[in-house]
C-alpha cells in the first residue's frame, strides 16, 4: 500500500486508512479482510474524493464492539466514528461482503447524512432467498460459511492454528483466478486473522446473522430513497444483487462485473473503480 495514505484511529478506536481530497467516501470491507481490501482503488478515488477505508469493529485492527455484533449496533458505532470526524458533512457509503451487511442498516438509520449507497456482492441479512435442503453443490460452495461460522465453538476448534490453510482455500474458492488476490493483501489478512481471538470475532458476525436479519426486515418497512448501486461478481451473486437490494431500496441500479468472483475491488479494481466513480459523480448532489 502506498505510504501517502494515512492510517489513523477514529472514535471508538475504529481503524481508518484515509487519503485524497474532496467529498467524503466511506469504504467498508468484509470478512476475512481488512481496509486494505480497497487499496487498489484508492488512487482512482483519491483524485476526486476523500476516502475513509475502515476496519469494522472486531475485524482487522478495530476493537470488538461492546454491545454485540448485530449490524444495527456495529453500523451505529461506525457511523458515530465518521460523524465525529466529518461533523455535518454528508458522504457516500460503500460496503463489500460483511461491509455490505453493515452499510445497509447504517444507511437505514442515518439516511439524511448519506448521498448514495453502494453494496458490492453481499448477502445482506434478511434478504436471502429461501433454500431447500439438501443444498445444491453450487449453492453449498457459495454459502457454506453462513452455517459453519455460526456454529458455537466448532469453528474455533477446527481453525485455530490453521488460519492460513482456511483462508487459502476460501480465497481460491471465491475468486475466478487463483491469483485473484495480491500476495501482500493475502499476507495482511493472514497476519490480522492469525492473532488470538481474531477468527472468533469474525465468526460472531455470522452468529448474529439472525438478529441482524430481524433488524433489517424492520428497517425495510421504510425503503431507502437514496440512490443505491448494487454490483456483483459475474461468477458470484452477479446481477442478482439488484434484485436483493430492491427488497429495501427504491432507486437501484447496478449489475455484474465480468470475469470476477466475490472479491470485486481486488479481482477487478479498474472496472469497479470506473463503475463507482460514474455512480458517485451522478449522485454528487447534497
Amino acid at each position: 500500500m502506498t505510504s501517502k495514505w494515512q492510517i489513523t484511529r477514529l472514535l471508538h478506536g475504529v481503524r481508518a486508512i484515509v487519503g485524497g481530497q474532496g467529498p467524503p467516501v466511506i469504504l467498508i470491507p468484509g470478512w476475512p479482510q481488512t481496509a486494505e481490501a480497497f487499496s487498489d482503488i484508492f488512487e482512482s478515488l483519491s483524485k476526486h474524493y476523500q476516502f475513509f477505508a475502515l476496519d469494522p469493529p472486531g475485524l482487522g485492527d478495530s476493537p470488538a464492539p461492546l454491545n454485540g455484533y448485530d449490524t444495527a449496533n456495529v453500523s451505529e458505532i461506525m457511523a458515530e466514528a465518521i460523524h465525529d470526524t466529518l461533523k455535518e458533512k454528508p458522504y457516500h457509503l460503500i460496503g463489500h461482503d460483511v461491509g455490505g451487511w453493515i452499510s445497509y442498516p447504517w444507511a437505514a438509520q442515518f439516511q439524511s447524512r448519506i448521498k448514495s449507497l453502494s453494496i458490492l456482492d453481499a448477502s445482506v441479512p434478511g434478504f436471502l432467498p429461501p433454500f431447500e435442503f439438501p443444498l445444491s453443490n453450487q449453492t453449498n460452495l457459495r454459502l457454506w460459511q453462513f452455517s459453519f461460522n455460526a456454529l458455537p465453538e466448532l469453528p474455533e476448534i477446527l481453525t485455530r492454528g490453521r488460519e492460513r490453510e482456511l483462508l487459502t482455500w476460501f480465497f481460491n474458492l471465491k475468486t475466478v483466478h487463483k491469483d485473484g488476490l495480491r500476495e501482500d493483501h493475502f499476507e495482511r489478512y493472514i497476519q490480522a486473522y492469525s492473532r488470538p481471538g481474531a477468527m472468533s470475532r469474525g465468526f460472531e458476525y455470522y452468529r448474529a446473522f439472525e438478529t441482524s436479519s430481524k433488524q433489517n426486515l424492520e428497517f425495510a418497512k421504510t425503503p431507502l430513497d437514496i440512490p443505491v448501486l448494487a454490483l456483483g461478481g459475474a461468477s458470484s451473486v452477479g446481477s442478482g444483487m439488484i434484485h436483493l437490494v430492491q427488497n429495501f431500496a427504491a432507486n437501484v441500479s447496478g449489475g455484474a462485473i465480468d470475469d470476477c468472483g466475490h472479491f470485486l475491488p481486488e479481482e477487478q479494481p479498474s472496472a469497479v473503480a470506473n463503475r463507482l466513480l460514474e455512480f458517485l459523480e451522478a449522485n454528487e448532489t447534497k
